[in-house]
């Protein structure tokens, strides 16, 4: 399989698991507000409200290879400081620094057209500190 065919599979696979990842809070009654929020910092892959609070949610998506593998290997501590700082930028530009902030993982396994293991994690991350009022 050539790189780019590779390529266009693993976004293909990602975004069906961030599919799959919305329908799942959904249904835990959270509301999606943005999926694939991007700015200079880094991505979020889902924002979602959950009660009083922002959840923002990094899914990790895999093909099914082994019983004991789990997408979570693959987050990276770069990753993990880039979703921070996308939190960070996110809070600011909408001005919901005003609620609580935490960061979730979801981890999609795919096995053919089936969803073969669904984890969600709450709180993967440290709380955000909360961010000064503006203009105090």
């Amino acid at each position: 399989m050539s790189l780019a065919r590779a390529r266009k599979r693993a976004a293909a696979t990602g975004r069906r698991g961030e599919k799959i990842a919305a329908g799942f809070l959904v249904s835990r009654g959270m509301t999606v507000l943005h999926r694939n929020f991007r700015c200079r910092a880094g991505e979020l892959d889902i924002v979602a409200l959950d009660g009083g609070e922002i959840v923002f949610v990094e899914v990790k998506t895999m093909r099914y290879r082994q019983r004991d593998m789990r997408p979570w290997v693959n987050l990276s501590a770069n990753q993990r400081r880039r979703n921070r700082n996308a939190g960070k930028v996110y809070l600011k530009s909408t001005g919901a620094f005003v609620l609580n902030a935490r960061y979730d993982l979801v981890e999609v396994i795919l096995r053919g057209a089936f969803c073969v293991g669904l984890y969600h994690t709450r709180d993967y991350q440290p709380p955000l500190p909360a961010l000064p009022e503006e203009g105090g």
